[in-house]
C-alpha cells in the first residue's frame, strides 16, 4: 500500500525549528515524483486517485500539476484512476510500476465516452552541453497523425514522423536557435508549404540545459476549440 500521498495540486511545507535541542532526524522515505496532465475534453475538472485514495480534485484542463508519492518499497505497482468529481463516474484506470526516485508523467486524454489514461517514465538526465532536450505528446483525439518540423520548413527539418494520438515521442535534442526559429506541426507526410496545423516562429521560450514536454491539444476542454501547442518544463538532474 501507499504510505503517504502528497496532493499534486497544493503543497504546503512547514519547517519547525527548536532553540533548546536538536530536532529528531526525519524518517527516510521512498519517494517518487509525478507530473499530471488533464487533456480530457469535458466540462468538468478532473479528480485523481491512487490505490483508491483521492490525491486531488479540481484539476483544470491544460494546467499541469505535480505530486510526490511515498512508497512502501523501492519498486511498487500502484493503481492510478481518474474520475468525474461531479458524478462520481470513474473514467479510466492504469496500473504502473514505480521505482524509488523515479519521475513519471500521467495524462488523461480523450472524452468521458472514450477516455485514455497514459503513464510514462521520464528521463531526468540533462541534455548535452549547449543543447535543449524535448519530447512531444499528441493529445488531440480529433487530429490525425502529425509530423513535426524544428528550425525550418524543409524536408531535412522534420524531426518526428507520424506521431499519433495518445503517443509520446522519444526525447530529442537540438539548439536554442532552431527551437526559437520555428516549430511546425503538419498532417503526416505533408510539407509545411502544403498544410500546417500549428506554427510557432520567433519564440524565445526554450532555454539551454532544460527539458520540455510539448503537447498538441486544444486551447480549451472542447474538441470545437482551436488546436494549441503547450510547452511545460520537465525535471533535469
Amino acid at each position: 500500500m501507499i504510505k503517504k500521498i502528497a496532493a499534486p495540486f497544493l503543497f504546503i511545507f512547514v519547517f519547525l525549528t527548536g532553540c533548546l535541542e536538536d530536532p529528531d532526524p526525519l524518517p527516510q522515505t521512498i519517494d517518487t515524483y509525478q507530473y499530471y496532465y488533464n487533456y480530457i475534453t469535458e466540462a468538468f475538472d478532473l479528480q485523481w486517485e491512487i490505490d483508491g485514495e483521492v490525491i486531488g480534485s479540481g484539476h483544470t484542463y491544460g494546467i499541469p500539476a505535480e505530486g510526490v508519492i511515498q512508497l512502501d518499497q523501492v519498486e511498487q505497482e500502484v493503481l492510478f484512476q481518474t474520475r468525474n468529481p461531479d458524478t462520481g463516474l470513474m473514467l479510466d484506470s492504469l496500473s504502473y510500476m514505480l521505482y524509488e526516485n523515479g519521475f513519471y508523467m500521467l495524462a488523461q486524454l480523450g472524452s468521458e465516452q472514450e477516455p485514455h489514461l497514459l503513464c510514462k517514465a521520464l528521463d531526468s538526465r540533462p541534455p548535452a552541453s549547449g543543447r535543449i532536450k524535448y519530447h512531444f505528446m499528441h493529445a488531440a483525439a480529433s487530429m490525425d497523425p502529425v509530423d513535426i518540423y524544428i528550425g525550418g520548413d524543409q524536408p531535412e527539418d522534420k524531426v518526428l514522423s507520424g506521431l499519433d494520438y495518445s503517443s509520446v515521442s522519444e526525447y530529442l535534442e537540438t539548439t536554442e536557435e532552431r527551437l526559437w526559429t520555428a516549430i511546425l506541426v503538419t498532417p503526416a507526410n505533408t510539407l509545411p508549404d502544403d498544410s500546417t496545423i500549428l506554427s510557432y516562429t520567433v519564440n524565445t521560450l526554450f532555454q539551454i540545459g532544460r527539458t520540455y514536454l510539448c503537447t498538441i491539444g486544444h486551447s480549451e476542454n472542447s474538441i470545437e476549440s482551436p488546436y494549441r501547442l503547450q510547452v511545460d518544463e520537465h525535471p533535469v538532474f
